[in-house]
């Protein structure tokens, strides 16, 4: 089962997810701080098992739609929570479809937070599954019926 134990929190307004980073380190998670893209990847880039990613929605330097694509290139596997204080269906339907694990609106309980890295941890990361769809779909022609 994996576990959360380093958590990188990607935002630019310290007071705004405070309450995040003291739940996250009374669950006895080591939290590192990125104000900027820049800042992220080079976090990510030498920092050795960040085991999960939550950026906020926009940064001085991009959005989290190029958060999650420097964590996909430097980590692959490595989960990102999008969060937000703004709640919006297009929002959060554009995070699902643009490969975030989740998408938070704080403040949560810290009850609900520990399920939602949980959860996160647990999803198959996108590059599994378009590697097994491909594979299904090599298998499928494989065994196509000769006419």
């Amino acid at each position: 089962m994996r576990t959360v134990s380093y958590v990188l929190l990607v935002h630019n307004e310290p007071d705004a997810f405070r309450g995040i980073e003291e739940m996250l380190k009374r669950q006895e998670i080591k939290v590192y701080h990125a104000r900027k893209c820049a800042e992220a990847r080079s976090l990510l880039r030498n920092l050795q098992g960040i085991d999960l990613v939550l950026t906020d929605v926009d940064l001085a330097d991009g959005t989290w739609k190029d958060v999650i694509q420097l964590t996909r290139t430097l980590t692959q596997d490595t989960p990102v929570i999008v969060m937000s204080r703004v709640v919006s269906m297009r929002l959060y339907l554009d995070t699902q479809d643009g490969g975030a694990a989740d998408f938070i609106v704080p403040p949560l309980a810290p009850r609900d937070l520990a399920y939602t890295l949980t959860t996160a941890m647990h999803r198959v990361p996108p590059a599994a599954i378009m590697e097994a769809a491909a594979q299904t779909h090599s298998d499928h022609r494989s065994r196509a019926p000769l006419h």
